[in-house]
Protein backbone atom coordinates (compact mmCIF):
# COMPACT_ATOMS: atom_id res chain seq x y z
CA UNK A 1 0.00 0.00 0.00
CA UNK A 2 1.35 3.41 -0.99
CA UNK A 3 2.27 5.73 1.83
CA UNK A 4 0.74 9.22 1.64
CA UNK A 5 3.59 11.72 2.02
CA UNK A 6 2.25 14.94 0.48
CA UNK A 7 -1.27 16.26 -0.07
CA UNK A 8 -2.14 19.34 -2.10
CA UNK A 9 -5.38 21.18 -1.27
CA UNK A 10 -7.01 23.62 -3.69
CA UNK A 11 -9.67 26.23 -2.90
CA UNK A 12 -10.85 28.98 -5.27
CA UNK A 13 -13.40 30.62 -2.97
CA UNK A 14 -12.43 34.16 -1.87
CA UNK A 15 -14.41 33.76 1.35
CA UNK A 16 -14.24 31.35 4.26
CA UNK A 17 -17.00 29.20 5.70
CA UNK A 18 -17.57 25.72 7.04
CA UNK A 19 -16.17 23.96 3.98
CA UNK A 20 -13.01 26.06 3.97
CA UNK A 21 -12.51 25.65 7.73
CA UNK A 22 -12.79 21.88 7.27
CA UNK A 23 -10.06 22.02 4.62
CA UNK A 24 -7.76 23.96 6.95
CA UNK A 25 -8.43 21.55 9.82
CA UNK A 26 -7.58 18.58 7.58
CA UNK A 27 -4.40 20.24 6.32
CA UNK A 28 -3.28 21.04 9.86
CA UNK A 29 -4.23 17.58 11.12
CA UNK A 30 -2.30 15.84 8.35
CA UNK A 31 0.74 17.97 9.17
CA UNK A 32 0.61 16.72 12.75
CA UNK A 33 0.66 13.18 11.36
CA UNK A 34 3.89 13.95 9.46
CA UNK A 35 2.28 14.46 6.06
CA UNK A 36 3.38 17.55 4.15
CA UNK A 37 0.49 19.72 2.98
CA UNK A 38 0.10 22.79 0.83
CA UNK A 39 -2.86 25.01 -0.05
CA UNK A 40 -3.33 26.60 -3.47
CA UNK A 41 -5.78 29.49 -3.32
CA UNK A 42 -6.48 32.94 -4.68
CA UNK A 43 -4.25 35.84 -3.59
CA UNK A 44 -5.84 38.20 -1.07
CA UNK A 45 -8.46 35.58 -0.16
CA UNK A 46 -9.61 35.15 3.39
CA UNK A 47 -8.54 31.49 3.46
CA UNK A 48 -5.02 32.51 2.44
CA UNK A 49 -4.75 34.76 5.48
CA UNK A 50 -6.14 32.18 7.89
CA UNK A 51 -3.98 29.38 6.45
CA UNK A 52 -0.83 31.48 6.76
CA UNK A 53 -1.71 32.35 10.35
CA UNK A 54 -2.12 28.62 10.99
CA UNK A 55 1.34 27.89 9.54
CA UNK A 56 -0.03 26.07 6.50
CA UNK A 57 2.08 26.48 3.36
CA UNK A 58 0.23 28.61 0.77
CA UNK A 59 0.77 29.14 -2.97
CA UNK A 60 -1.36 31.66 -4.85
CA UNK A 61 -3.16 31.12 -8.15
CA UNK A 62 -5.81 33.26 -9.85
CA UNK A 63 -8.46 30.54 -10.49
CA UNK A 64 -10.31 32.93 -12.82
CA UNK A 65 -12.57 30.16 -14.15
CA UNK A 66 -12.56 26.40 -14.73
CA UNK A 67 -10.99 26.70 -18.20
CA UNK A 68 -8.51 29.50 -17.46
CA UNK A 69 -5.29 28.35 -19.25
CA UNK A 70 -2.86 30.32 -17.00
CA UNK A 71 -4.46 28.73 -13.91
CA UNK A 72 -4.29 25.23 -15.41
CA UNK A 73 -0.65 25.64 -16.40
CA UNK A 74 0.18 27.33 -13.11
CA UNK A 75 -1.31 24.44 -11.15
CA UNK A 76 0.56 22.01 -13.37
CA UNK A 77 3.84 23.73 -12.35
CA UNK A 78 2.87 23.53 -8.69
CA UNK A 79 2.09 19.81 -8.99
CA UNK A 80 5.43 19.25 -10.72
CA UNK A 81 7.32 21.05 -7.96
CA UNK A 82 5.37 19.69 -4.95
CA UNK A 83 4.81 16.15 -6.33
CA UNK A 84 1.72 15.37 -4.21
CA UNK A 85 0.33 11.87 -3.79
CA UNK A 86 -3.18 13.30 -3.78
CA UNK A 87 -4.90 16.55 -4.76
CA UNK A 88 -8.05 17.40 -2.78
CA UNK A 89 -10.28 20.10 -4.27
CA UNK A 90 -13.27 21.80 -2.69
CA UNK A 91 -14.82 24.41 -5.00
CA UNK A 92 -16.05 24.22 -8.57
CA UNK A 93 -13.38 26.25 -10.33
CA UNK A 94 -10.40 24.79 -8.51
CA UNK A 95 -11.70 21.21 -8.77
CA UNK A 96 -12.04 21.42 -12.56
CA UNK A 97 -8.70 23.24 -12.86
CA UNK A 98 -6.98 20.58 -10.74
CA UNK A 99 -8.47 17.75 -12.78
CA UNK A 100 -7.34 19.29 -16.06
CA UNK A 101 -3.87 20.23 -14.75
CA UNK A 102 -3.20 16.78 -13.25
CA UNK A 103 -4.29 14.99 -16.39
CA UNK A 104 -1.47 16.69 -18.30
CA UNK A 105 0.87 14.20 -16.56
CA UNK A 106 1.59 10.65 -17.69
CA UNK A 107 1.60 9.56 -14.05
CA UNK A 108 -0.59 11.82 -11.98
CA UNK A 109 -1.67 12.17 -8.33
CA UNK A 110 -4.96 10.86 -7.02
CA UNK A 111 -7.75 13.36 -7.76
CA UNK A 112 -10.23 13.81 -4.92
CA UNK A 113 -13.15 16.21 -4.81
CA UNK A 114 -14.99 17.17 -1.64
CA UNK A 115 -18.64 17.78 -2.50
CA UNK A 116 -20.88 19.25 0.19
CA UNK A 117 -23.99 19.77 -1.96
CA UNK A 118 -25.29 19.01 -5.44
CA UNK A 119 -27.13 21.75 -7.34
CA UNK A 120 -29.27 20.32 -10.11
CA UNK A 121 -28.82 16.98 -11.86
CA UNK A 122 -25.43 15.29 -11.25
CA UNK A 123 -23.49 14.40 -14.39
CA UNK A 124 -21.92 10.95 -14.52
CA UNK A 125 -18.85 12.14 -16.45
CA UNK A 126 -17.78 14.41 -13.57
CA UNK A 127 -17.99 11.66 -10.97
CA UNK A 128 -16.85 8.69 -13.08
CA UNK A 129 -14.10 10.22 -15.19
CA UNK A 130 -12.95 13.65 -14.06
CA UNK A 131 -12.17 12.61 -10.46
CA UNK A 132 -10.97 9.35 -8.94
CA UNK A 133 -13.01 9.80 -5.78
CA UNK A 134 -15.69 12.19 -4.53
CA UNK A 135 -16.14 12.60 -0.78
CA UNK A 136 -19.57 13.65 0.52
CA UNK A 137 -20.56 14.54 4.11
CA UNK A 138 -23.56 12.22 4.46
CA UNK A 139 -25.12 8.99 3.27
CA UNK A 140 -28.09 11.13 2.23
CA UNK A 141 -26.02 13.09 -0.29
CA UNK A 142 -24.43 9.90 -1.62
CA UNK A 143 -27.90 8.42 -2.13
CA UNK A 144 -29.00 11.63 -3.85
CA UNK A 145 -26.09 11.44 -6.30
CA UNK A 146 -26.66 7.77 -7.02
CA UNK A 147 -30.17 8.49 -8.21
CA UNK A 148 -28.31 8.91 -11.47
CA UNK A 149 -27.81 5.20 -12.27
CA UNK A 150 -24.86 6.00 -14.54
CA UNK A 151 -22.71 7.19 -11.61
CA UNK A 152 -20.48 4.42 -10.28
CA UNK A 153 -21.15 3.85 -6.54
CA UNK A 154 -17.48 3.06 -5.88
CA UNK A 155 -16.55 6.60 -6.93
CA UNK A 156 -18.58 8.18 -4.08
CA UNK A 157 -17.64 7.78 -0.41
CA UNK A 158 -19.02 9.29 2.79
CA UNK A 159 -16.61 11.28 4.95
CA UNK A 160 -18.30 12.81 7.96
CA UNK A 161 -16.81 16.21 8.84
CA UNK A 162 -14.48 16.58 11.78
CA UNK A 163 -15.69 19.05 14.40
CA UNK A 164 -13.17 20.84 16.66
CA UNK A 165 -15.14 20.07 19.82
CA UNK A 166 -12.36 21.13 22.19
CA UNK A 167 -12.14 24.50 20.44
CA UNK A 168 -15.92 24.88 20.70
CA UNK A 169 -15.73 24.01 24.40
CA UNK A 170 -13.30 26.86 24.96
CA UNK A 171 -15.34 29.31 22.87
CA UNK A 172 -18.49 28.40 24.77
CA UNK A 173 -16.87 29.57 28.01
CA UNK A 174 -16.14 33.05 26.68
CA UNK A 175 -17.87 35.81 28.59
CA UNK A 176 -21.09 37.03 27.04
CA UNK A 177 -21.22 40.83 27.21
CA UNK A 178 -23.55 42.38 29.82
CA UNK A 179 -25.41 44.10 26.99
CA UNK A 180 -25.99 40.78 25.24
CA UNK A 181 -27.04 39.08 28.47
CA UNK A 182 -29.50 41.89 29.13
CA UNK A 183 -31.02 41.40 25.68
CA UNK A 184 -31.31 37.69 26.35
CA UNK A 185 -33.11 38.35 29.60
CA UNK A 186 -30.24 37.76 31.99
CA UNK A 187 -30.95 34.05 32.24
CA UNK A 188 -34.65 34.50 33.03
CA UNK A 189 -36.09 33.69 29.58
CA UNK A 190 -36.48 30.50 27.58
CA UNK A 191 -34.25 30.93 24.52
CA UNK A 192 -34.69 29.25 21.15
CA UNK A 193 -31.35 29.83 19.41
CA UNK A 194 -31.12 29.49 15.62
CA UNK A 195 -27.68 30.14 14.10
CA UNK A 196 -27.86 30.07 10.30
CA UNK A 197 -27.68 32.20 7.19
CA UNK A 198 -30.92 34.08 6.57
CA UNK A 199 -31.99 32.07 3.53
CA UNK A 200 -35.30 30.42 2.69
CA UNK A 201 -34.08 26.84 3.16
CA UNK A 202 -33.01 27.54 6.76
CA UNK A 203 -36.62 27.46 7.98
CA UNK A 204 -36.98 30.76 9.85
CA UNK A 205 -40.52 31.20 8.48
CA UNK A 206 -41.61 27.91 10.06
CA UNK A 207 -40.54 29.03 13.53
CA UNK A 208 -42.10 32.48 13.14
CA UNK A 209 -45.41 30.82 12.20
CA UNK A 210 -45.21 28.47 15.19
CA UNK A 211 -44.18 31.17 17.65
CA UNK A 212 -47.53 32.94 18.31
CA UNK A 213 -49.11 29.76 19.69
CA UNK A 214 -46.03 29.02 21.79
CA UNK A 215 -45.73 32.44 23.42
CA UNK A 216 -49.31 32.09 24.68
CA UNK A 217 -48.11 29.14 26.78
CA UNK A 218 -44.59 30.45 27.42
CA UNK A 219 -44.73 34.27 27.78
CA UNK A 220 -41.00 34.40 28.53
CA UNK A 221 -40.07 32.68 25.24
CA UNK A 222 -37.54 34.36 22.93
CA UNK A 223 -36.49 33.28 19.43
CA UNK A 224 -32.85 34.33 18.88
CA UNK A 225 -31.84 34.61 15.21
CA UNK A 226 -28.07 34.69 14.70
CA UNK A 227 -26.87 35.22 11.13
CA UNK A 228 -27.05 37.46 8.10
CA UNK A 229 -28.44 37.02 4.62
CA UNK A 230 -30.87 37.95 1.88
CA UNK A 231 -34.02 37.47 4.00
CA UNK A 232 -33.06 39.92 6.75
CA UNK A 233 -35.61 42.59 5.80
CA UNK A 234 -38.28 40.00 4.95
CA UNK A 235 -38.00 38.27 8.32
CA UNK A 236 -38.00 41.53 10.25
CA UNK A 237 -41.15 42.60 8.40
CA UNK A 238 -42.79 39.26 9.24
CA UNK A 239 -41.91 39.70 12.92
CA UNK A 240 -43.54 43.15 12.90
CA UNK A 241 -46.64 41.89 11.08
CA UNK A 242 -47.07 39.09 13.62
CA UNK A 243 -46.40 41.53 16.49
CA UNK A 244 -43.60 39.35 17.80
CA UNK A 245 -41.03 42.08 18.46
CA UNK A 246 -40.97 41.23 22.19
CA UNK A 247 -40.21 37.59 21.42
CA UNK A 248 -37.66 37.74 18.56
CA UNK A 249 -34.10 39.03 18.62
CA UNK A 250 -31.96 39.54 15.51
CA UNK A 251 -28.29 39.31 16.49
CA UNK A 252 -26.70 39.38 13.04
CA UNK A 253 -23.36 37.58 12.74
CA UNK A 254 -22.13 36.30 16.11
CA UNK A 255 -18.38 35.76 16.46
CA UNK A 256 -18.64 33.21 19.28
CA UNK A 257 -21.65 31.06 18.38
CA UNK A 258 -20.75 28.39 21.01
CA UNK A 259 -21.02 31.04 23.74
CA UNK A 260 -24.49 31.98 22.47
CA UNK A 261 -25.51 28.32 22.26
CA UNK A 262 -24.47 27.88 25.88
CA UNK A 263 -27.24 30.36 26.82
CA UNK A 264 -29.89 28.43 24.85
CA UNK A 265 -32.78 26.45 26.24
CA UNK A 266 -33.01 24.77 22.84
CA UNK A 267 -30.96 25.05 19.66
CA UNK A 268 -33.13 24.88 16.54
CA UNK A 269 -32.34 23.55 13.05
CA UNK A 270 -35.64 23.93 11.12
CA UNK A 271 -34.10 23.67 7.64
CA UNK A 272 -36.10 22.48 4.66
CA UNK A 273 -32.93 20.93 3.19
CA UNK A 274 -29.51 20.08 4.62
CA UNK A 275 -26.97 17.64 3.13
CA UNK A 276 -25.85 17.17 6.75
CA UNK A 277 -26.04 20.34 8.85
CA UNK A 278 -23.48 21.51 11.38
CA UNK A 279 -25.29 23.67 13.93
CA UNK A 280 -27.14 20.76 15.52
CA UNK A 281 -23.91 18.74 15.77
CA UNK A 282 -22.05 21.61 17.42
CA UNK A 283 -24.91 22.19 19.86
CA UNK A 284 -25.10 18.53 20.87
CA UNK A 285 -21.31 18.53 21.19
CA UNK A 286 -21.79 21.14 23.92
CA UNK A 287 -24.60 19.16 25.54
CA UNK A 288 -27.31 21.63 24.46
CA UNK A 289 -30.77 20.17 23.65
CA UNK A 290 -31.72 20.27 19.97
CA UNK A 291 -34.90 20.23 17.89
CA UNK A 292 -34.22 19.85 14.16
CA UNK A 293 -35.88 19.01 10.86
CA UNK A 294 -36.30 15.41 9.77
CA UNK A 295 -34.75 16.04 6.38
CA UNK A 296 -31.60 15.47 4.34
CA UNK A 297 -28.63 14.28 6.37
CA UNK A 298 -29.86 15.63 9.72
CA UNK A 299 -31.28 12.24 10.84
CA UNK A 300 -27.74 10.85 10.53
CA UNK A 301 -26.79 13.18 13.41
CA UNK A 302 -29.83 12.89 15.71
CA UNK A 303 -31.87 9.89 16.84
CA UNK A 304 -35.40 11.17 17.34
CA UNK A 305 -36.52 10.82 20.95
CA UNK A 306 -33.09 9.62 22.10
CA UNK A 307 -30.51 12.32 21.35
CA UNK A 308 -32.88 15.09 20.28
CA UNK A 309 -36.20 15.73 18.58
CA UNK A 310 -36.95 15.73 14.85
CA UNK A 311 -39.92 17.49 13.24
CA UNK A 312 -41.20 17.43 9.67
CA UNK A 313 -39.77 20.40 7.75
CA UNK A 314 -42.21 23.25 7.04
CA UNK A 315 -44.92 21.53 9.13
CA UNK A 316 -45.83 24.34 11.51
CA UNK A 317 -48.17 22.16 13.59
CA UNK A 318 -45.49 19.48 14.03
CA UNK A 319 -42.87 22.05 15.02
CA UNK A 320 -45.21 23.70 17.47
CA UNK A 321 -45.96 20.34 19.09
CA UNK A 322 -42.30 19.31 19.33
CA UNK A 323 -41.24 22.65 20.80
CA UNK A 324 -44.16 22.62 23.24
CA UNK A 325 -43.12 19.16 24.47
CA UNK A 326 -39.44 20.10 24.66
CA UNK A 327 -40.13 23.26 26.66
CA UNK A 328 -42.39 21.32 29.05
CA UNK A 329 -39.83 18.53 29.55
CA UNK A 330 -36.45 20.19 30.22
CA UNK A 331 -35.02 17.25 32.18
CA UNK A 332 -35.80 14.77 29.41
CA UNK A 333 -34.34 17.11 26.81
CA UNK A 334 -31.18 17.51 28.88
CA UNK A 335 -30.82 13.74 29.16
CA UNK A 336 -31.13 13.43 25.38
CA UNK A 337 -28.50 16.14 24.93
CA UNK A 338 -26.10 14.32 27.27
CA UNK A 339 -26.40 11.15 25.19
CA UNK A 340 -26.17 13.22 22.01
CA UNK A 341 -22.94 14.76 23.25
CA UNK A 342 -21.32 11.33 23.56
CA UNK A 343 -22.67 10.24 20.18
CA UNK A 344 -21.61 13.19 18.04
CA UNK A 345 -18.20 13.49 19.66
CA UNK A 346 -17.50 9.92 18.60
CA UNK A 347 -19.09 10.22 15.16
CA UNK A 348 -17.65 13.60 14.16
CA UNK A 349 -14.26 13.76 15.86
CA UNK A 350 -11.39 15.40 13.95
CA UNK A 351 -9.20 12.35 14.59
CA UNK A 352 -11.86 10.10 13.11
CA UNK A 353 -12.20 12.36 10.09
CA UNK A 354 -8.45 12.19 9.40
CA UNK A 355 -8.27 8.42 9.90
CA UNK A 356 -11.12 7.91 7.47
CA UNK A 357 -9.63 10.36 4.97
CA UNK A 358 -6.33 8.47 4.97
CA UNK A 359 -8.19 5.15 4.73
CA UNK A 360 -9.75 6.42 1.51
CA UNK A 361 -6.56 7.97 0.13
CA UNK A 362 -4.04 5.19 0.71
CA UNK A 363 -5.64 2.28 -1.22
CA UNK A 364 -6.71 4.65 -4.01
CA UNK A 365 -3.25 6.19 -4.23
CA UNK A 366 -1.78 2.71 -4.72
CA UNK A 367 -3.71 2.24 -7.95
CA UNK A 368 -2.21 3.52 -11.22
CA UNK A 369 -3.53 6.86 -12.50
Amino acid sequence: MAEIRRVLFTESSPNIGGQELQLLAQAKGLQHLGIETRLVCRPNSRISTVATEGQISVTHLSFRNSLHPPSILGLRRIITEFSPDAVISHSGHDANTAALAARLFFKRPLLVRSRTYQPGQPHAFTYNTLFDLTLVPSAFLKHLLLRNPKIKPERISVLYPGIPFEHNDARSQENVSPELLAQLGGGTRKLLVHAAMLRSEKGHHTILQALPGLVQKFPDLCYVIAGEGELDAVLKREVAERQLEAHVLFFGMVSAVPALMRQATLVLMPSTYEPLGMSQIEALGLGIPVVASDTGGIPETIVDGKTGLLAAPEDVTAWQAKLDWALNHPEEMQAMAALGKETVRAQFSMDGNLRQLLAYLQPAASAPH
